[in-house]
């Protein structure tokens, strides 16, 4: 229910976006060419700057960002690189300014403009490079994501590149396919973009927070979920983060599946952020060491977590800090963990 209430809030917000720009292209696109006469001096033509606020609005209403890119082509013989990435982050500018008006959500509409101003930016001149700008596209989408992440809570920003990491690691070690390995990163690393929508007073309260304080927080998954859903190069990692605190057992949340019911990318994610998580500092606590947080993950593996990717992270996070020349702890003996199954591969998960 939650999630289909975001999702409504979210298209309404668009909708009722791309229906004022449309309504209002002569004002906006008249704002437009003041602002860059102003700011750089930039002389434009009005009349195409009608056409960029049409084209944004369709972007909006449609919530891709592939009507601005073929505008930006199109009228590169009319007016320069420079010029036209100008033109567009103006006119992102002035949408944003007229969403706040809507008291929607502003969240996925910032997100959104982000993504069209990063895409912008990637504009292949041939059929080769366009198959490329497929893939930097994603990766210019998700540098803007942790760009506003970073402005916002710069810990979570690092936890989120680390997490991707972690999950890198973990795919490695157990054999999985490029395209899986390369999903569990991304994913890894945008699973945390719902906090973006999560009050300051929660997200940085240094004490525990109340019953009602932990439902807002917990809805985190499904708000990245839902943002991620509407940006085309990003949609397929949306289920993978809408899951990552799910449970083995079935007892996390949103959703509660549990085992198979939950995606392998999924799994993988759950547990490099757990690890990373419980060895880094928190507003609420002090960072755990290796060996603690390999304790709380032998406790919680196959119930918390699943018990094959756990056993790979216990391995990775039991050499790293047995290599670590400053640890100032002993090195662990094998038999802290020796009741744990072997490293193996995991076979017959299924990915999404």
């Amino acid at each position: 229910m939650i999630d289909d209430i975001a999702h409504d809030a979210s298209h309404s917000t668009r909708a009722q976006l791309a229906e004022t720009l449309d309504e209002q292209r002569v004002e906006v696109a008249n704002d437009i060419v003041m602002r860059l006469h102003r700011r750089y001096e930039f002389v434009v033509s009005p009349l195409i700057v009608r056409t960029l606020v049409h084209t944004l609005a369709k972007s909006v209403g449609e919530g891709s960002p592939d009507p601005i890119v073929h505008w930006s082509r199109m009228v590169r013989h009319a007016h320069a690189l420079p010029v036209v990435l100008a033109m567009i982050d103006t006119a992102c500018e002035i949408a944003e300014e007229l969403a706040h008006a809507f008291h929607g959500d502003l969240g996925t509409i910032v997100v959104f403009l982000e993504i069209v101003k990063a895409r912008s930016r990637t504009m292949p001149s041939d059929e080769s490079a366009a198959i490329e700008g497929r893939d930097s596209s994603g990766q210019e989408a998700i540098q803007s994501l942790l760009a506003m992440l970073k402005a916002r809570d710069d810990a979570t920003c690092s936890h989120s590149q680390a997490t991707g990491e972690w999950g890198r690691r973990i795919a490695v070690r157990v054999g999985l396919t490029p395209a899986t390995t390369e999903r569990i990163v991304r994913a890894g690393i945008l699973h945390d973009i719902g906090k973006i929508r999560v009050p300051d007073a929660i997200l940085f309260k240094n004490g525990a927070l109340e019953n009602d304080e932990w439902e807002i927080m917990k809805r985190h998954a499904e708000s990245g979920a839902e943002i991620l859903s509407q940006i085309p190069t990003l949609a397929q990692y949306a289920p993978i983060v809408a899951a990552h605190h799910e449970r083995f057992d079935g007892r996390g949340y949103p959703y509660g599946l549990r085992g198979d019911e939950i995606s392998l990318e999924a799994r993988v994610v759950s547990v490099a952020d757990s690890f990373h998580a419980m060895v880094s500092d928190r507003p609420y606590r002090d960072a755990f060491s290796y060996g603690e947080a390999i304790a709380v993950l032998s406790e919680g593996r196959g119930t918390q977590w699943d018990a094959a990717v756990v056993d790979v992270m216990i391995a990775l996070a039991a050499e790293d800090r047995n290599r670590s020349a400053d640890a100032n702890l002993p090195a662990l003996s094998p038999s802290f963990y020796a009741d744990c199954l072997p490293v193996q591969r995991i076979d017959g998960a299924q990915a999404i």
